[in-house]
This record gives C-alpha cells, structure tokens and sequence, in this order.
C-alpha cells in the first residue's frame, strides 16, 4: 500500500494524521530501516514512524463518505451491555473501541445510546463505565468522520444518532 505525501490516514485505527515520507533511521544504534512518517492531525509538532514493512497492518486511508453512512446504516449491536459480569462487559466494551473496526463501534454506540435512553426514561444516568465507552468510543471515530463529512467534530455523535433512528 503505497501513500502519497501529504495523505490523511488513520493510524492504528485511532488516529487521524497527515503522511510525510519514507526515511532511514536507525533508533537502536545498530539496524538501520525504513520508516514512513506520520504527522498527527492534532499534535503537528509530533510524529510516528511506522515501519515500512508493518504499514499495512497500522496504517490505513480515510473511509469515503459512502462507506461512512454504510458503516452507520450497517452496524450491529455488540450486545456487550448483556453481559451480567461488569468486569467482562468492561472488557468487551474496551475491546470493541481498540478494534478500530468502525461498524463494531457505531453499533455499541448504538446499544450505549440506547441504554442511555431507557436509563434516562426511568430517571436514571448512564452508569460510569458505559458513559466512559460511549464517549472513547465517538473519540475514536469522530476525528475521521469529521474530515471526511465536512462536519465539527462534536456533531458526529449527532450525525450517528440522527442516521441511526432514522434507519429503524
């Protein structure tokens, strides 16, 4: 997979950056390899090097718009909020949002929002653990939806809501 310089990609599926080039380095003092460098959309005076042979699995291209909407529209429920076992649900939850897998993350933000609602209807908040998810979870995905849509980043948890009760 080749990038051109200059490129918004998403490293380690988190991450909104710029690249920058291929360069040699040689961080240990004895092995000199190739590195592409990446410039944190967020923190430009920062920079990541991915090694060139492990680009493919760190690094990838911004979603198209297309496959914005059909990660929203598509997206499944986790179920983790299922789980009795908190320690186990807190896990998945964690897990889910590390995945990088944004169908997986649009769905559990759609089972939190959901539970949001019921737990608001009955009076009640999102306990802190779920909240916690929910918002590493918009975090996440905000960033890249935000460049790709043309849209602030604190309006898509809005887009993702409004997209997903308007397709139920």
């Amino acid at each position: 997979m080749s990038f051109e310089k200059g490129q918004r990609v998403i490293y380690d599926g988190r991450e909104l950056c710029r690249t920058d080039e291929l360069c040699t380095k040689c961080f240990d003092g004895v092995h000199r390899e190739e590195y592409l460098r990446l410039i944190p959309e967020n923190a430009p005076a920062s920079c990541y090097y991915v090694p060139a042979d492990r680009i493919e699995d760190r690094v990838r291209p911004l979603m198209t718009r297309e496959e914005i909407y059909a990660a929203i529209d598509n997206s499944t429920r986790e179920r983790a909020l299922t789980d009795s076992d908190k320690n186990r649900r807190k896990a998945i939850l964690s897990q889910t949002v590390k995945s990088g897998d944004s169908s997986l993350i649009i769905g559990m933000i759609r089972e939190l929002l959901e539970e949001k609602s019921r737990r608001n209807a009955e009076g009640k908040e999102l306990i802190a653990c779920d909240e916690k998810a929910l918002s590493a979870a918009c975090r996440q995905i905000s960033a890249e939806f935000s460049a790709v849509l043309g849209i602030p980043e604190n309006e898509v948890g809005r887009l993702i809501e409004e997209r997903l009760s308007a397709n139920e």
